[in-house]
This record gives structure tokens, sequence and C-alpha cells, in this order.
């Protein structure tokens, strides 16, 4: 396996780990003790979903659709400037995990190659993790500074604050927090609960059993109870089916991982979130998480749904997304407007975005367009760039440590350092 598929697949755990956090990490009285060993950094948007608010609004101004960009670029910046409501409700509470590929989920540091948003309806009693897929081709705004590239690249020049707002402006939900954690703590915490409960299959046996060389045993078809290195390496399975599958294994996972929380002690719960927490970085504060305890001990028993936004290979109907190469980088192209709409339905129930009949043929022409090869012959680059237009982020793997070196950005919303100028 590549130096980046590990990378990648070390960051998933990560996130599914912070989903995990969001039920465990704030329920029952040990949190009065534990809450000081979790890492509370600025950053991020103001949301004062936890204070007291006016009620919800009657409705909300609608979101017009994009129809009318002559290409890609101009039909990604359209929708990242496009007017209306973003949705939210005072019944919902939308936290944005990110597993980081480093040591200590230091904010803006490595990689944020994994993004779940975590919604809690406190209304449905429903808690849905929408994973949203980091090779997003997409347009944001980061320091003064616009940037057309994946997803995860608004952490990296960002930081949570630019995620945040990616991610509120891509989809016109409001996002609340934002929780960080390192891959490391995922075996550390089923190990203290005891494991979990998985139905390995027959081809899931024999891949572990040849491949995986962090597993001491052999494993057999069948349920099994697996520690943390097993889950982990269990989770990782790539080359052997799908994404599709391997996103039904992690699901397995997190689900056992409840489920496994559900049964456990206090005494197993409290060295869960003892070797968890310091891996854990978020911009709530401790009073607002201590504020959180009464409804969070009732958060274990909600509904768990499941979604990946976007959805791929785009034929109408559903899906809202497909596959491509731009300059260089395997990405996905997608359908914004119909995305957010989706992910608006799945968390609130209702959707401000108001959808142009017959867009289809239009949405499906602009992907095309987007993924021509150029001319052999290419025209001279201007000597110097419009400035109307904003500059597009080029590396394809941008670096794990440090700061990007682009020209001037404010220092950065967390705090640390100064800003720098490019060479």
């Amino acid at each position: 396996m590549s130096a980046k598929s590990k990378r990648r697949g070390r960051a998933v755990m990560a996130a599914m780990l912070a989903a995990v956090i969001v039920v465990l990490g704030i329920a029952g009285w040990l949190a009065l003790q534990l809450l000081g060993k979790l890492q509370v950094s600025p950053g991020g948007v103001p949301s004062g979903a936890l204070e007291d608010e006016p009620e919800d609004p009657a409705s909300f101004e609608i979101v017009h659709d994009v129809t009318d960009a002559a290409n890609l670029k101009s039909f990604l910046k359209g929708w990242w400037d496009s007017g209306g409501d973003v949705l939210y409700s005072n019944d919902v509470i939308n936290v944005l995990l990110v597993g980081v590929d480093n040591n200590d989920g230091v904010p803006g540091a490595g990689r944020s190659d994994a993004m779940m948003l975590a919604s809690v309806s406190k209304k449905t009693k429903t808690i849905t993790l929408l994973s949203l897929l980091r090779d997003s081709y997409c347009y944001f705004e980061a320091g003064g500074q616009g940037y057309y590239n994946r997803l995860n690249t608004a952490w990296f020049y960002g930081g949570p604050a630019g995620l945040m707002e990616a991610v509120t402006r891509l989809y016109k939900i409001r996002v609340d927090k934002y929780i960080t954690v390192d891959f490391q703590s995922f075996p550390k915490l089923i190990d203290a609960l005891g494991g979990v409960a998985v139905e390995v299959t027959a081809a899931e046996a024999r891949y572990l059993n040849r491949n995986a060389k962090s597993i001491k045993r052999t494993l057999e078809p069948g349920p099994q109870r697996l520690n943390g290195t097993e889950a982990l390496a269990y989770s990782r399975i790539r080359k052997l089916d799908s994404d599709e599958n391997r996103t039904a294994r992690q699901q397995k996972v997190i689900a056992s991982i409840l489920q496994s929380a559900r049964e456990a002690s206090m005494v197993q719960i409290y060295n869960a979130l003892d070797r968890t927490l310091p891996h854990v970085r978020t911009n709530y504060a401790r009073a607002e998480l201590l504020a959180l305890i009464p409804s969070a001990m009732g958060w274990l028993h909600f509904d768990v749904v499941n979604m990946v936004s976007p959805v791929l290979d785009y034929r109408g109907g559903d899906s809202s997304a497909i596959g491509g190469t731009i300059n260089g980088m395997s990405i996905y192209i997608v359908d914004y407007p119909k995305a957010a709409r989706q992910a608006q339905l799945a968390l609130y129930g209702q959707s401000n975005i108001d959808l142009e009949a017959g867009r289809d043929a239009y949405i499906e022409g602009l992907f095309a367009a987007a993924q021509q090869k150029p001319p052999t012959t290419a025209a001279p680059r201007p000597t110097q760039p419009e400035p109307e237009q904003p500059t597009e982020a080029e590396p394809e793997e941008e670096p794990t440590t440090g700061r990007p070196n682009w020209p001037i950005l404010p220092a950065w919303p967390w705090g640390g350092g100064e800003a720098e100028e490019a060479d």
C-alpha cells in the first residue's frame, strides 16, 4: 500500500473516531474530570447554537440555482456567491468532524483527508453522519484569496474557520462547531471499550490474513470480536472490492463502537475518554460542553443515519457528481446546488434551494466540457493574471506541515505564528 493510501486511511479512521467522540465525549459526570484533557482551540465561526436564540424563522430566503455559467469555474464561483439564507434550526446541532493525519490534530497542520458533518437532531432523535468527499472540486476563499481546488485544501489554507465557511457556503447549512482528532486514538478507544463485534466475510478474512501484518492471529469468517488494531485494519481494507464496500465496513465499525459504548461500564467509558481526549481539539468551550451533558447523555440512544455527499456517477436521479481530472488532479466534479439540497432535506426535512426544471442537460454539458482535453498547442499564457479572476491553487498534494506559501495571509484564526509572504 502506498504512503498516500496509508495516510488517507488513517485520516478516515480519525473522522470515524471523531464521530464516536461526539456521542461519547460529553456524556456523564465523568466529563467534569476529563474535559481538562481536551485541547480547546479558538477558530471557527461564532455559532450561538448553545445560547439563547430567537425562534426559528417561519421561512428562509430562497437560494437560486446556477444555470447561466459559461464554464465550470463560473458555475462554482456563482454558487459560492449565490444569495439566500443559510439553513439552520435550534433543534439541530451541526459539528464538523475532521480527521487529521498528524500526531496531535493541530489545526492547519497535516492533512484533512477525512471530513464528516455530524448533525444531531433533537426533534427527530437522529444523528446523521454526512461524509464529505475530500476530492470534491470547489471554489472557496481563505485569507482574502480565492481558490479552485479540492475541498480538503480549505483546511490547509484557511484552518478550521476556512473549512467551516466552505462547507457552509457550499451546502447552505450552518456549521456550529468543529472537532479534530488524529488516527492514533482509534485503536485505543476500541480496546478501552472491550473491542467491537463485526461480521467478517470469507473474502475479508482471507484479505486480512494475507495482507494485515498488524493482526497477530488467523481470522475466521463469521462473527468476530475485533480489538483496536484489528478493527483499524478491517476498516482500512481498500483493494478487495469497492469504495462503497469500504464505506459500509467503516459504518459497521462505528455502529459496533456505539453499541459497545451502550453496554460499557462507567469505568470502561472513563478509560476510553481518558485515552482519546488528549488527541482531540475543538472550538467548543468547556463550559459549552458541560452545558450539553444533560442532553448528550441521551444521544447514545439516537438512531444513526450514514450518508455520503456528493453522490457519485452523475446520471441524473439522485447522483450529484462524477469523477474527473482537472489540471492533472483526480477530483469529483460536483453539482453543488443539487448536493446541497439533498443535504438540507436530510438534516432539516426542508430546503430553500430552488432547482430549475430541465437543468440536467445543462449540468451534464458543463461537466463534459470541464473534462475536455486542451489543444496540443496551448495558447501563450498572459504575463499578468487578470485581477478579477481568483487564483487557482496548483499543488495536487498539499504539504503535511507548515503553512501555505501564498502572498501575505493574515494571522491564522487559531493563533500562533505570523503571516508569511511568498518567496
